[in-house]
């Protein structure tokens, strides 16, 4: 072991991970339990004891540690393009094997290591500047497994389009067993739902963008973020989801009388109707069909604002459109939202959820609130049976016992939800033990539990009685929890101060918009038509000659530049959305010609785009189609209320 090698391996990883570098560079090695062993080839191996009770393993072979590696790295079938994550770094030997062996077909090379001190010796034993030197190769040292998600933000998508392998270095596994299987289940955890949720875009073609583009009225009409920041300052708030266990405490929640907000998931609605307890605001989100049936029952939502995030189903705001209390709650990350209207700077914006109870948390958050007091947040199962939500919710099911193996039954609901069945997770329940949820659901608990540790100013109290349990929140049961938290009167007026601050709708800014995003999905349909007619060209010439590759990479590249200058337009992905995610996807997969001939290699991306090419131009058409539609609905709307305007402040004729 070097400390020349160790400076040389740490001025390259100093150009793409500077914090790492720096801290290898200054770990303390005290106290590390670790022995030296001299090998029959001499290439270095170690003994390491994670623990004073824990016996001392060999990290690599103690005859051949190459060997060993190469043997490791040869057992791994790898026969497409795809991502590798290795738990473990050991000294290094198998992470230089596998790119040595596999390192035309390898993306993303993800290296997690349990022990910074372990990577260090790493660093100190071998040269491994091919490897960090190599695009797609990240470390991590001494991370919490709870974070990778986090970490990983920009390349999960790759991880799902070219798949990802989970490779353990078994002696890393012996050492770290607790540490290795966490981050095992939760990069696991973390790509089916990654994978869910890419499906779902690719078969929605597009069903968010068009939501956005018909809530536009409701959108434009609405009341602006920036203005209710902080509005509830001084005062606890009540945050409702429809959890079954919702259905044991919710007639305490008749006791708020003015003295806290209260915001109702869309769900929850039937429930609180039938008790009679109007709510403050109804958050709604889901942009599917399904999610219209929580409004199918209730004729007006009163005073209560419909807190909506603008991707929600448009039957929603469209039977409400003339409710006058529209609370749209823009996100940072919604491209076409910001273009519109400025999101950022002239409405304000709040952090984006996973789901709609967590969406009705944060808005809580943005409110200014403290305690939060949470009811009806399950987000599990009973392990004896029971119901998936309140009895009154519109998509309340029956769901048997959690079975032996881990299985539970949900019974369907006439044209809402089919049967289906599942195994379930365990998580920490409550009231201590463990409950049975979905992987949805414990993504969804933590990603609620990352919202209340960034918020250490806030109390989070949860009064679910049931249900998953969230680290950092107070349990207590609710009518304590009102005891406590309820105090002075006041939000009626505080919101009604609010209500009087609505912006003037900017009609005539979002048109003309529109008008220049429409401009530029019709210049791209124009492009469209020079791809395929390019691609026709090398049709005809495939089927009388035999092109160079040197030529068929230039009209390759010719092809490429109109691609890229098409997909790169400042407006083209804001107003088309997540609607060509599938044509990216088909477009980033990879496939081998027949063999190295200019032929076959044009062969092969002709056959691709002949595809992608006339499904993008669809798009496109769609889309333009759709922003018409939108312009039309935003000038009707203008009119309306300009007439209304006119009308009411006509002098009145006092001589009839």
């Amino acid at each position: 072991m070097s400390s020349t090698i160790l400076q040389s391996n740490l001025k390259m990883l100093e150009a793409s991970s500077p914090d790492l570098a720096s801290l290898l560079n200054t770990v303390s090695m005290d106290g590390f339990r670790a022995e030296a062993v001299a090998t029959k080839t001499r290439a270095p191996s170690i003994r390491i004891q994670a623990s004073r009770e824990a016996r001392p393993v060999l990290l690599h072979s103690a005859y051949d540690p190459m060997r060993e590696a190469q043997r490791w790295a040869e057992s791994i079938r790898i026969e497409s393009p795809i991502n590798a994550v290795i738990l473990g770094a050991g000294l290094g030997y198998h992470l230089l094997s596998l790119l040595k062996l596999h390192h035309a077909l390898l993306r993303h090379i993800i290296i997690i290591e349990k022990d910074p001190r372990i990577l260090r010796l790493a660093f100190s034993t071998l040269d491994l500047r091919p490897l960090i030197a190599r695009e797609g190769v990240l470390f991590f040292a001494g991370v919490d497994p709870e974070i990778l998600p986090e970490q990983l933000q920009e390349i999960r998508p790759d991880l799902i389009i070219h798949n990802c392998l989970i490779l353990p270095h078994q002696p890393s596994l012996h050492c770290f067993a607790d540490y290795y299987g966490q981050a095992h289940k939760i990069l696991l955890e973390t790509m089916t739902y990654d994978e869910v949720n890419m499906r779902t875009n690719i078969e929605n073609q597009g069903r968010n963008q068009f939501n956005v583009f018909m809530n536009l009225p409701a959108i434009t009409r609405g009341y602006a973020l920036k203005d209710c920041k902080g509005l509830m300052k001084g005062f606890p708030a009540i945050v409702s989801a429809a959890g079954p266990s919702l259905d044991k405490n919710i007639h305490l929640l008749r006791e708020i009388n003015d003295r806290a907000p209260l915001i109702i998931v869309d769900t929850a609605q039937k429930t609180f109707q039938k008790r009679g307890i109007a709510p403050d605001a109804v958050a709604t989100g889901d942009p599917t069909t399904l999610n219209f049936s929580h409004f199918e029952e209730i004729d007006s939502l009163g005073e209560a604002f419909l807190a909506f995030h603008p991707e929600c189903q448009r039957l929603i705001t469209e039977k409400y459109i003339d409710h006058p209390f529209f609370l749209p709650l823009f996100d940072a990350h919604t491209k076409i939202l910001e273009y519109l209207f400025d999101a950022e700077s002239e409405y304000g914006t709040m952090e984006r959820a996973m789901n709609i109870g967590h969406i009705a948390l944060n808005l809580a958050v943005h409110l200014g609130c403290s305690p939060i007091i949470l009811v009806g947040f399950d987000f599990a199962f009973p392990r004896h049976g029971g119901t998936t939500h309140a009895a009154d919710a519109a998509v309340s099911r029956s769901m048997s016992a959690m079975q032996s193996d881990g299985t539970i039954e949900i019974g369907g609901k006439e044209g809402k939800a089919k049967e289906e069945s599942g195994k379930m997770t365990l998580v920490p329940g409550y009231y201590g033990e463990e409950v049975p949820t979905t992987i949805p659901f414990s993504l969804y608990i933590r990603a609620l539990e990352k919202t209340i540790a960034e918020n250490p100013q806030t109390v989070f109290i949860d009064a679910t009685e049931g249900g998953a349990y969230f680290e950092g929140a107070q349990r207590m049961p609710l009518r304590e929890a009102l005891q406590q938290s309820l105090g002075q009167t006041g939000v009626k007026e505080r919101f009604q101060r609010f209500r009087s601050q609505r912006p003037k709708p900017p009609y005539g800014r979002v048109i003309d918009r529109m008008k220049q995003g429409r401009e530029v999905l019709a210049g791209s349909l124009v492009q469209c038509d020079q791809l395929l007619s390019m691609i026709q060209v090398w049709k005809e010439l495939l089927g009388r000659q035999n092109l160079e590759l040197a030529e068929a990479h230039q009209r390759w590249n010719e092809f490429e530049e109109i691609w890229i200058d098409m997909c790169g337009q400042d407006l083209f992905d804001p107003f088309l959305g997540g609607s060509v995610q599938q044509v990216y996807f088909l477009r980033q997969r990879t496939a081998r010609a027949r063999d190295n001939s200019g032929n076959a290699f044009l062969e092969l991306v002709g056959e691709k785009y002949s595809k992608l090419v006339p499904q993008l131009k669809t798009i496109i058409i769609h889309f333009i189609q759709c922003v018409d539609l939108a312009i039309s609905n935003l000038d009707a709307y203008r009119q309306m209320d300009e007439q209304s305007i006119r009308k009411s402040s006509k002098p009145i004729d006092l001589s009839s």
